[in-house]
């Protein structure tokens, strides 16, 4: 991989992103990890689908998914550890190239792209990465995904996973894209064991057992051994790595199950990346833009706590309540001394609450109550822009200093009743009321769901909600953004099928429209607006489509998977100059085959394929003379995403072979990333020359991840 391509990439994204506090603190961390080609293999691949629901058993979520209809059957289940993971869960770690993360599965499944960027978040259906909701244990997390793109989990202990791409219940909220609802499981009552994992990637342990009747713990840690490829000090076209990139994350429970109807659980979970490169003169970057020499380092990090007390009772009544501790710490350094530093802690309380009433009815209800203090100190040049932005440098402010405290209270109420019509139909309304105090904004989110069982086989469902999310920090911040920002909205339109073809063969087609209101506009002095100098405006637009058709095979004669092809489009309106164009992550076609094969007891096979249509991008279509700097050019960029990336395609294998060593159980895991040695373009940049002048210069293309071999060992004794 070329190193001066990506920074120039991380530049154009600056374009495309916020360059505030969380736009450089990720450019610096891609620029690091563009040095060698492994740093692509932990950005989990592109796009594709939403998660299928795996699971041909009946569900007991209030919610269903979007691929197959769930049926409530909620019974009066006492008091008890959820400590195996689903059925669903573990189809998605066998899923090859991903290092038996079933997150990072995702981007397998229909309606998901790696948008890259400031947390290597996916986009979900056209919306943005920064719309979306995660949640640890009905908690919300800081953030779910390392910027490499890997999740923060380590694969023993998620439970169950379910991604709601669209239209989602009245219990979420803060979210206008997709919701990440991530349960680890509960810890086994087992003899004290210990697990190792090492890979080319990764090393990580965890320990778990039983300590009193009724009482269990588990404690993981993982490393990334991406530092190992990444050697300090050495220089390379103008970059020295002076912080060799790392990310760590830990998850721990303690838990308590009183009597038949009480379970009391303590947890911790919590992630870090750093990473640190000195750009020179020499470099792409400097050559550019002077104010970029320097040394670049950046971390991220972010700690969990939380207790939850659960009640199983009598006649179907089920009630949580969780209340849980966060701190969120970025920290960057950059430029000739320019640093960002953003400190924020929150405190959150969750009661939810299900019973059944009527005979056919079924009611939810719960609160969540959220206070954030963020304190941010910066010393900066700032970029005034947003994703939807051709080019930052158009909007470059002075530089800037302060410190400053953002203050936050989010209130919200919801109620959903699922009403069984008859044997055919089923009817959920749900409504969410929510309190902002920042932006001094009420909302009242209705949700519909409609459930049309058709035949034991057939089932046809329509969705819709309306939804809402705090703005982006960026653009919330005083002398940075505006303090007078509103929240972004959505509505979500959905409708699909499901369809039963024998038990081992299934299929979905499903139709979205997403309405996007409210979103970011930057502004400056030639902005026909009132409060220009407030940089940022809520007068952009947008919507997105698709049509998603998924067919899978359960886990039947050795094998399971599933393959999907879904048509997208994604655009965004300025409202301002009523211009639309589309958005930088609108893929239209996307097509995917998973396959795992188990030949026997000790060996399984897994394939992956993805297809699809080159994202869009920003062309370069001149130079002009650096403003600040004499003798420096700037690219010049055409119309806003208008042209096409070509056709992206990518093949991963990988076997795994279980074993024993001194009577202890053991896995191998050996994969190919990208097997096809395709040279996939992942974007274009301005790479500058000495002899460089308005009308000679080089544009030329960024090469995603090459061929790259994997291999790991997990042992638990």
């Amino acid at each position: 991989m070329h190193t001066t391509c990506t920074l120039h990439q991380v530049k154009d994204r600056e374009a495309k992103m916020n360059s505030t506090s969380t736009t450089h603190i990720t450019s610096s961390l891609l620029l690091l990890l563009a040095t060698l080609p492994i740093s692509s293999l932990a950005a989990p691949v592109e796009p594709d689908e939403k998660a299928p629901n795996i699971n041909n058993a009946k569900t007991h979520d209030i919610e269903e998914t979007d691929h197959k209809i769930e049926v409530i059957e909620v019974t009066s289940r006492r008091n008890q550890a959820n400590s195996e993971m689903t059925e669903q869960t573990e189809q998605l770690m066998g899923v090859a190239g991903i290092g038996n993360d079933p997150l990072s599965a995702v981007y397998s499944l229909p309606g998901i792209v790696y948008a890259g960027g400031d947390t290597g978040s996916p986009a979900v259906r056209g919306s943005s990465p920064e719309d979306n909701a995660f949640y640890i244990d009905d908690m919300p997390a800081g953030y779910i995904f390392h910027l490499f793109g890997d999740s923060i989990f380590n694969e023993n202990l998620i439970q169950d996973f379910t991604l709601h791409p669209a239209a989602f219940g009245s219990e979420y909220g803060n979210a206008t894209g997709g919701v990440f609802d991530v349960q680890l499981r509960d810890p086994r009552q087992q003899d004290i064991t210990t697990t190792v994992d090492l890979s080319m990637l990764k090393s990580g342990l965890m320990v778990e057992g039983e300590t009193f009747e009724d009482q269990a713990f588990y404690l993981s840690y993982r490393r990334s051994q991406i530092h190992l490829f990444l050697p300090e000090g050495e220089e390379d076209e103008g970059y020295t790595i002076f912080k060799a990139p790392i990310s760590e994350d830990y998850q721990g429970k303690y838990q308590w199950l009183i009597g038949d109807a009480h379970k009391l659980t303590l947890s911790a979970s919590g992630a870090s990346d750093t990473g640190g490169v000195n750009i020179s003169e020499k470099s792409e970057e400097g050559r550019i833009d002077p104010d970029s020499i320097g040394d670049f380092k950046i971390t991220t990090k972010f700690d969990s706590q939380s207790l939850s007390w659960q009640y199983y009772g009598d006649d179907e009544k089920i009630m949580q309540l969780v209340a849980g501790h966060t701190v969120n710490t970025v920290d960057q350094i950059y430029g000739k001394g320019q640093f960002v530093k953003v400190d924020e802690e929150s405190y959150n309380v969750r009661f939810s609450s299900q019973i059944t009433w009527l005979d056919s009815h079924k009611l939810g209800f719960g609160f969540d109550y959220s206070k954030s203090d963020v304190d941010y100190s910066f010393d900066m040049i700032p970029y005034y822009c947003t994703e939807n932005d051709a080019d930052c440098n158009e909007n470059k402010g002075e530089r800037i200093q302060d410190v400053a405290t953002l203050t936050n209270e989010d209130i919200a109420v919801y109620v959903h009743d699922i009403w069984q019509l008859n044997d055919a139909w089923q009817l959920t309304v749900g409504l969410r009321a929510e309190r902002n105090d920042y932006t001094n904004q009420d909302f009242v989110h209705p949700r519909f769901a409609l459930d049309w069982f058709a035949t034991d086989d057939l089932t046809f469902k329509a969705k819709a909600g309306t939804y809402s999310r705090f703005p982006d920090i960026d653009t919330a911040l005083n002398k940075l953004g505006n303090p007078k920002i509103k929240s972004p909205q959505a509505t979500h339109y959905s409708l699909g099928i499901d369809y039963d073809l024998n038990g081992i063969w299934f299929t979905s087609l499903d139709i979205y429209h997403k309405e996007l209101t409210n979103l970011p506009r930057s502004v400056d002095e030639n902005t026909a607006v009132e409060d220009a100098d407030l940089h940022y405006t809520n007068d952009t637009s947008g919507d997105a489509q698709g049509v998603e058709w998924l067919v899978r095979h359960e886990r039947h004669d050795g094998w399971f998977g599933w393959a999907s092809l879904s048509w997208s489009q994604s655009q965004r309106t300025d409202d301002l100059t009523n211009i639309t164009a589309d958005y930088y992550l609108d893929t239209p076609l996307v097509a995917n085959l998973v396959v795992n094969y188990e030949l026997d007891e000790r060996w399984d096979f897994g394939l992956r394929f993805t297809l699809r249509s080159g994202a869009k991008y920003t062309p370069i279509v001149g130079l002009r003379e650096n403003p600040d700097y004499d003798e420096h050019f700037l690219p010049v960029y055409g119309d806003l995403n208008s042209k096409t990336l070509p056709v992206y395609h990518r093949l991963d294998l990988e076997a795994n072979y279980k074993t024993k060593y001194w009577g202890y159980d053991a896995k191998w895991t050996w994969a190919i990333i990208n097997a096809m040695a395709q040279k996939n373009v992942s974007g274009y940049y301005y790479d500058p020359t000495d002899n460089d002048s308005l009308t000679e210069y080089n544009v030329s293309g960024e090469e995603d991840i090459g061929v790259f071999p994997y291999i790991g060992l997990k042992m638990t004794f």
